[in-house]
């Protein structure tokens, strides 16, 4: 299949696993807030989040080397040799962290202590096997899996909270099962037994797989920093009704930001299996600008309808919310745009750069909130959120020039910039005269880019590997 329409598929079937899951979440939330008290939802949140730690700690992320070496490999040997490598380095680790785990639980009292175990335990599986089933070429398989978890967790939590009233044990349970059949469903669809063999296990692989997967560890922890510290320096000074503001208006980023995390998904596998063809950094080069184009219009698209919508929306008591949305959106753009940049990093192998320049960025969002705090107050978070998103993108278009001749020219989305300048212009002024003329320049936009652009596009989405 030509690389650009590989693009668009995985794109589409990632996309669908994916959203099944941010649906679930969303549909959860009246039932979660009927059945339970404000601090077990809080205590289901805090396990949640911090899975997003945990699991990178237990796997060491060798889900991604394995990943990255299985699509790159050439022979049935190999394959075997990186999957059999990965299961027994990440076996090992899970070995001991349980051993370390139950005897802490000897010092230190911990509720539900079975149900956390078996929590950490099958999401850390689980994740393995969706990257198994991606190297494999299988995505079906993958957004079959990420379905199965959401809409068994569904009725799992009816069961469990409302039928056997388990609460806050009932959720941890109710995932810890959703991952178990998924995991089966996904063991038995890609046949991953054909891959496990006790003599495959390679000293030489180990390494390599370590050291492309650890740094990956301290990028998904500075991520986690970079979505989380901007709200635990506003509970800090200004209180939860100020986190609830800014919690809404990243509603809306994050809606964005969850297409640009699925595409980057797909984007990855894109790049690493294309990086070794003679027109490689064309390819690389063009899809890029063209990202770049359609993200800038999707978002300014959403900063038009938005004054149109967002009272209907929102509560006229979260109206302070407003001004943050169009900040935040920008800086979801230069987020997804260095995530782009980060993949060719990783597909070259270099993981140890992709993670320093994330932890840069961590550091920077949270001296420049510190910084403006006094005299912006909560916009500090959202334009120390931008900034660092924005120097993020920067350094690695930069620095990827170490290792790839990889040039974007910004005067070729200069059109699209002006009119997101507008668009924001007209935001704020909150004219719908102003707001109107700002969306059909921006529909006007993208009969401009499809007409510009239509014959590299089909030209690009018909490019075979050579």
């Amino acid at each position: 299949m030509p690389r650009g329409k590989e693009l668009i598929k995985n794109t589409g079937i990632l996309f669908i696993g994916k959203v099944s899951t941010q649906v679930v979440n969303f549909l959860l939330i009246p039932f979660y807030t009927t059945l339970l008290s404000t601090g077990e939802y809080g205590e289901i949140d805090i396990y949640a989040s911090l899975a997003m730690i945990v699991v990178p700690f237990l796997t060491l992320q060798l889900e991604m080397g394995m990943f990255r070496f299985f699509i790159e490999s050439n022979s049935d040997k190999e394959k075997k040799e990186i999957v059999s490598t990965s299961l027994f380095l990440i076996a090992k680790i899970l070995i001991v962290a349980s051993i370390a785990y139950w005897l802490g639980t000897y010092v230190f009292q911990i509720r539900y202590k079975r149900e956390i175990y078996g929590y950490y335990l099958v999401i850390s599986i689980s994740s393995l096997l969706l990257q198994m089933c991606r190297a494999d070429g299988n995505n079906i398989a993958y957004g079959v899996a990420s379905f199965l978890i959401s809409s068994l967790t569904v009725v799992f939590n009816v069961v469990f909270i409302y039928g056997f009233r388990l609460n806050v044990k009932g959720v941890l349970i109710a995932t810890i099962l959703s991952n178990i059949i998924s995991s089966v469903y996904m063991v038995c669809t890609v046949h991953i037994g054909r891959y496990i063999h006790g003599e495959s296990i390679s000293k030489a692989y180990a390494k390599r797989l370590l050291r492309y997967s650890v740094p990956l560890v301290f990028n998904q922890i500075s991520s986690w920093i970079i979505n989380y510290s901007d709200r635990i320096i506003i509970l800090f000074f200004w209180g939860t009704a100020t986190n609830g503001i800014y919690s809404l208006a990243n509603k809306f980023s994050n809606i964005i930001s969850t297409f640009f995390g699925v595409y980057n998904l797909a984007w990855s596998e894109n790049v690493i299996r294309c990086k070794n063809d003679p027109d490689s950094l064309d390819y690389i080069r063009r899809i890029f600008e063209l990202t770049f184009k359609l993200y800038l219009i999707l978002i300014t698209g959403v900063i038009n309808l938005l004054p149109f919508v967002f009272l209907l929306l929102v509560n006229g008591n979260y109206i302070l919310a407003y001004g943050h949305i169009p900040i935040l959106l920008l800086a979801m753009f230069f987020s997804g745009m260095a995530a782009m940049v980060g993949s060719i990093y990783i597909a070259y192998g270099k993981t140890i750069e992709v993670s320093i320049t994330t932890v840069s960025a961590g550091l920077c969002n949270i001296v420049i909130h510190l910084i403006l705090l006094g005299h912006c107050k909560l916009y500090a978070a959202s334009i120390s959120t931008l900034v660092s998103f924005i120097l993020l993108f920067v350094y690695r278009c930069i620095f990827v020039k170490r290792f790839l001749k990889f040039k974007f020219e910004m005067r070729k989305v200069f059109l699209q910039i002006m009119i997101y300048g507008f668009s924001w212009i007209a935001y704020f002024c909150n004219n719908r005269i102003i707001v109107v003329f700002g969306l059909l320049t921006n529909l006007l936009c993208v009969y401009h880019l499809y007409k510009s652009n239509s014959q590299q596009l089909f030209s690009l989405l018909n490019r075979k590997r050579k």
